[in-house]
């Protein structure tokens, strides 16, 4: 037996253990993990604990501290540090780089040691140097990834703050796809350790700009906000998006005058649980940091796969070699087995899923997207994969800025009936529909938690009362849309129509109203219906002479009738020697058939004799003219009733001088004019341009007051709801024509206007339920009205129909012609039935009654020549003074006849 010594045993002791570390560390992979001055603390201690606290891992590590920066000290140094048999199988880099494979990663990739890189910038040669793994995704990534925030933000413009030209490194995926019609990037640069202010004032002062890219070191951005709120006092206007992927963990509640909306996204997150594990007391995870720690637990898992093997061959120092083959003798042998086992691994770390394509590139991760609350504390809202480039929303964040006021300060201009000013005993109120439509849509907000309950509103009127219109020579604006982006006001409502040149400036909620542009003339005074317009045709001294020449012909006529043989005829055909010849051409006779010709009806008697048909003839001829003329002329004078020469559309204006038109001065009708490409509308706005003395207004009232006062020769261009509600006021105007075009009214809001979700879905909401008709009809046909308009519908068509008024004359004529034939007829029934008493010597009544009832017998068609009376003749003797009488009115009445016909003379 052999006595060991206590000290022997000692010693005994320290070999068989050294002898087992040796055994131990014999079959682990060695790694290496290289740091500077310019990698986190957090990085190289996040290294040491991992490596410390992993016993039972495939490798063992040391860190490697170089106190160089330049690239070629820092290989000389790491060739120090792995020869006497101190090799790596693999070196895990957290010096940031330049884009570029540099001397350490160029010895690693020749000598087949994996060089795992945890910068930003991707290497050119990536593709080329198989041996390197980028665990920082590709720059080109991860602005593809805002570039997508961005467009589901819907900004339209936006300025890109930067540190330096690394910037566009970054960002490149945001610069190359932005519309080329849209309008350009601004681009400024900061200066991380001078004064910015200027920089800041141009942008929120003069371009006003609203939403910003602030590519800039995570421990500027506080800095940056700073001197932001100094310069811009309204920030609840700005929206910020933070490219630094650590931007997250910076404390903005430091700033309380910041009430921008931020956002940024981030690999890492603040909350995880196994950071503790790490021994790590920060409680936030730097990328960087985070990065490193899961190079080693990806490595880790991929060493593993390859198997724990008894004997490693010992890798070969990081050392330059005098030539190429130098490099390919000295080449680790299983660094192709290591390099596939990185490729084929998958793990899932702090930065989330680790996954490479056959470059060493990082594929298929995901960005958490995180939103600034209004606690000034980032609130993880979703994530963006790099699969689908699409950004997912997990969580409804209320915007910042929408909690940040106590007071909406709301504009307007005066100008009925949207926003009236009304002074009552000194105090001032607003009244109109624009102050309920705002009332309404508050209500709506409130009673939908759509913004803070404790918010108030208050209208205050624009000073000069303008739409707004840009100031020549600078980038501002006057009137209401000035107001806006000064940020004097949170909205701004009235007859404010959305345009594109008043939306690149402003933003404008949901339309509340739609309409046209309508043209407003003056209503013509009403003219008397003419009853006898069939004579127009002719003037009234063509129809005397007519009826001068009807009755000189019709005695013409009678006289050669009567001094032409040949119409001296024997009444009794079969007697050959008549003993009185008869003449059927009596002045009756004659003028029946004048007027038969003249009226185209003909007649059933015609002259015999060459000189009364030659007079008949030219009579003839005479009436087929007047005729033809008459119906000519009536045939123009109607179609000449039918056309008006009132302005029926806006091309009507184009073809016609006597009537001038405009429109309101540099408001949105104006610049419709102005803007147009049709022709007819370029021709009206060069006679308005041009027009003397100027035919623009200063506001709708004036225009509507012109037309009233000009007596239809002035026309006015209005929005066709403006053109309502005067209307209902003013019964003596008119809309000419359809509308020109389609627009519509908006609130305008400053952009990126925290209220203007709320302000759309309450919009919505009050058009579905009617409540915006209910206020339109309010306001335009019940208030302010002393009289309203009972303007009756036309009941004539333009079909071309004559109308009762223009033709009753007609019917008059007939009616006094048939009433006069009518009395005629019964003064000749009673000439006659005075005959009969005389001759039979009956009573008069008695005549009278036995005639009635044989001529006015609707069923027969024959009577007796004398038909019996109801007494024998009388005979008594009249007496000699009723004789006389009698006689006397026999011979007034012969003589009477016989002018007429003189058939009783021969």
């Amino acid at each position: 037996m052999i006595n060991i010594t206590p000290l022997g045993k000692y010693l005994l002791l320290f070999i068989l253990c050294y002898s087992n570390a040796e055994a131990a560390h014999s079959t682990r992979y060695p790694i290496g993990g290289l740091f500077n001055a310019k990698t986190l603390p957090t990085t190289e201690l996040a290294f040491e604990n991992i490596v410390k606290l992993g016993g039972s891992k495939a490798y063992h590590g040391r860190p490697i501290r170089s106190q160089v920066d330049d690239s070629y000290s820092t290989a000389l140094e790491m060739c120090d540090n792995t020869s006497d048999n101190k090799g790596i199988v693999a070196l895990i880099d957290a010096r940031p780089t330049d884009d570029m494979c540099d001397f350490t990663c160029m010895i690693c990739n020749s000598l087949n040691i994996s060089y795992l890189t945890l910068g930003w910038e991707p290497q050119e040669t990536l593709e080329q140097d198989l041996f390197t793994f980028a665990f920082h995704p590709a720059p080109d990534m991860i602005s593809k990834a805002y570039a997508t925030l961005i467009k589901k933000l819907q900004w339209d413009k936006f300025t890109i703050l930067y540190e330096d030209d690394s910037s566009f490194i970054r960002l490149q995926e945001i610069i190359n796809t932005w519309p080329y019609n849209s309008d350009p990037i601004l681009y400024r640069k900061l200066n991380p350790e001078g004064n910015n202010l200027e920089t800041f004032k141009y942008i929120f002062k003069v371009a006003h700009m609203s939403y910003h890219v602030l590519d800039c070191d995570k421990k500027n951005i506080l800095s940056y906000m700073r001197e932001i709120v100094q310069v811009e006092n309204s920030t609840q206007y700005q929206s910020f998006i933070l490219t630094a992927l650590d931007a997250y963990t910076v404390k903005l509640d430091e700033i309380d005058e910041l009430l921008a909306n931020v956002s940024t996204m981030h690999l890492t997150t603040s909350n995880d649980v196994n950071w503790k594990d790490l021994d790590m007391n920060s409680d936030s995870i730097r990328l960087e940091t985070a990065l490193a720690a899961d190079a080693l637990n990806h490595l880790e898992k991929a060493l593993r796969s390859m198997g724990i093997a008894e004997d490693i061959d010992n890798p070969p120092p990081l050392c330059f070699r005098d030539a190429k083959i130098d490099y390919k003798e000295a080449a680790w042998p299983k660094g192709d087995d290591l390099r596939k086992a990185l490729l084929e691994t998958k793990t899932k770390g702090f930065t989330g899923n680790i996954e490479f394509n056959e470059f060493g590139k990082r594929i298929n991760f995901k960005l958490h997207y995180s939103k600034l609350s209004n606690v000034s504390e980032f609130i993880h809202v979703g994530h963006w994969d790099s699969k689908t480039d699409i950004i997912t929303d997990e969580k409804e964040v209320k915007e910042r800025s929408s909690t940040s006021k106590s007071v909406i300060r709301v504009v307007s201009k005066k100008g009925k009936p949207y926003f009236d000013v009304v002074q009552d005993n000194g105090n001032i109120t607003f009244r109109g529909y624009a102050v309920d439509l705002m009332q309404n849509i508050f209500e709506h907000m409130v009673k939908n938690n759509l913004i803070n309950k404790e918010l108030k509103y208050e209208f205050y009127r624009e000073s000069e009362d303008k739409y707004g219109n840009p100031i020549a020579g600078t980038k501002k604006w006057d009137g209401l849309i000035g107001e806006l982006i000064e940020h004097k006001a949170e909205l701004a409502i009235c007859d404010i129509t959305i345009s594109s040149e008043r939306n690149a400036v402003v933003d404008f909620s949901t339309p509340f109203m739609s309409l046209g542009i309508s043209l407003v003339t003056k209503e013509p005074e009403p003219v008397q219906p003419d009853m006898f317009s069939f004579m127009n045709p002719l003037s009234l001294d063509v129809w005397l002479y007519l009826a001068t020449t009807y009755i000189i012909v019709s005695f013409v006529l009678l006289i050669c009738a009567r001094m032409s043989p040949d119409d001296w005829v024997n009444p009794h055909p079969c007697n050959q020697n008549p003993e009185n010849l008869q003449n059927i051409w009596s002045l009756y006779n004659c003028m029946w058939l004048t007027m038969g010709a003249i009226m185209t009806q003909g007649c059933d008697i015609l002259p015999r004799a060459a000189g009364s048909r030659w007079v008949a003839g030219m009579w003839w001829f005479f009436a087929l003219i007047v005729t033809a003329s008459y119906t000519a002329n009536m045939s123009s004078f109607v179609s000449a009733s039918r056309r008006s020469n009132e302005i029926k559309d806006a091309k009507d204006l184009v073809e016609q001088s006597s009537i001038a038109y405009g429109t309101v001065d540099n408001a949105s009708t104006y610049k419709f004019f102005e803007n147009s490409n049709d022709t007819v509308f370029k021709k009206l706005w060069a006679v308005m341009k041009t027009a003397k003395p100027t035919v623009f207004t200063s506001s709708n009232e004036e225009g509507v007051n012109r037309v009233r006062q000009s007596k239809g020769k002035y026309a006015f261009f209005m929005e066709s709801t403006q053109l309502e509600y005067a209307m209902h006021r003013h019964c003596d105007l008119k809309m000419v024509g359809s509308k020109l075009d389609s627009k519509d009214y908006g609130i305008a809001m400053p952009k990126n206007s925290p209220y203007k979700n709320a302000i759309d879905t309450a919009i919505l909401a009050l058009q579905a339920s009617g409540t915006l008709f209910k206020l339109k009809k309010t306001w335009w046909e019940d208030m302010d009205i002393d009289e309203k308009c009972e303007k009756t519908e036309n009941e004539e068509d333009d079909s071309g129909s004559l109308q009762m008024k223009n033709t009753s004359g007609i019917f008059i004529v007939l009616g006094f012609g048939g009433l006069l034939g009518f009395l005629v007829a019964i003064v000749d029934f009673l000439l006659h039935t005075y005959k009969i008493c005389v001759k039979e010597k009956v009573r008069f009544k008695e005549a009278l009654i036995s005639e009635w009832r044989a001529s006015l017998d609707p069923r027969a068609l024959h009577r007796l020549a004398a038909p019996p009376r109801s007494a024998a003749p009388s005979t008594a003797t009249p007496s000699p003074q009723r004789e006389r009488s009698q006689s006397r009115a026999v011979s007034v009445l012969r003589a009477a006849t016989s002018f007429i016909n003189f058939d009783e003379i021969y």
